[in-house]
This record gives structure tokens, sequence and C-alpha cells, in this order.
């Protein structure tokens, strides 16, 4: 059973100063990755230094997802260079953790609040939208109930 967040507030905090140290500014996809990836830790009850502990991220163009790895690499130390982070093509945004020969578990991102992520991230990309706009986004993606936010699966 996926235990409900926790106060990890504190912890969330830390690593998104690390990870904006990393990507240079804080944004809703950095966040969206930081909050995946601690997800993943927390479940697995793994750290960045398991060197059974592996990341595959399924998204739909990795390319327009920077923000989103950045926010993964943080949370978790696996990344592309250490090769315990792999990219997929997929239809939607998701994250598999796995303990090699062990637990797995896949954290994807519910749709439905996901789509306005989309819609803002565009804006966003096209230079159309206002930096407070962007702090908003980002303090809903900080803030968003873990449970709307993500669907949790276990394998």
């Amino acid at each position: 059973m996926v235990r409900l967040e926790r106060d990890c507030m504190g912890e969330m905090d830390v690593v998104l100063k690390r990870a904006e140290k990393a990507h240079g500014h804080l944004c809703p996809f950095l966040a969206l990755g930081v909050r995946t990836g601690l997800i993943g830790v927390r479940e697995l009850e793994a750290k960045g230094d398991n060197e059974d502990f592996r990341v595959t991220l399924m998204l739909q163009d990795s390319a327009s997802y920077p923000c989103f790895i950045d926010g993964i690499q943080a949370a978790t130390k696996c990344t592309i260079g250490n090769k315990k982070l792999r990219l997929k093509n997929s239809s939607g945004i998701a994250a598999k953790f796995e303990l090699l020969g062990k637990e797995q578990m896949t954290v994807a991102v519910n749709s439905a609040p996901f789509g306005v992520l989309i819609d803002a991230m565009k804006k966003v990309l096209s230079g159309n939208f206002p930096a407070e706009e962007i702090r908003q986004l980002f303090q809903l993606v900080v803030s968003m109930p873990e449970e709307e936010l993500f669907l949790i699966r276990r394998k």
C-alpha cells in the first residue's frame, strides 16, 4: 500500500533549493520533477547512492521537459551521466522507479492537472506568461495534494 504524503515539506524545500541551483531557476515543471522523484525515493526507501536504484522517465517528448528531468535528478541523484536515469517516449508523463531485482513502482502525473500545466508551459515557452503567474503555478504544484496530482502504482 502506498503511504500518504507526510510532513516532507522541509525535505522538499531542501531539494527544491538544490534543484534551483543546478537548473538555474524555479518553475512548475522543476517542482513537479522534484515531487515525483521524492515519492519514488520515499516509497522504495531508496537513496541516490544505492547502486540498484534506477529511474526510467516516460515522457511525450523528453526535449520538452528539461525542468522536469532536472527535478527528478535533484530528488533521486539518478542522472543520465551515472546511467541510473533513462528516458523513454510515452503518451503521458510518468516515472518508473525500481530497485533492481526487487521492487518497482510508477508515479504518473494525473492527466487533469497535467493538462493545465501543459497549457501554461506552452505560454511560458512562447514568452507570453507573466512571472507572477509562473510563481502561482509553481505554488500550485508544490501545494497540490499528492493524491490529486499523482497516480501511484506498485508492481
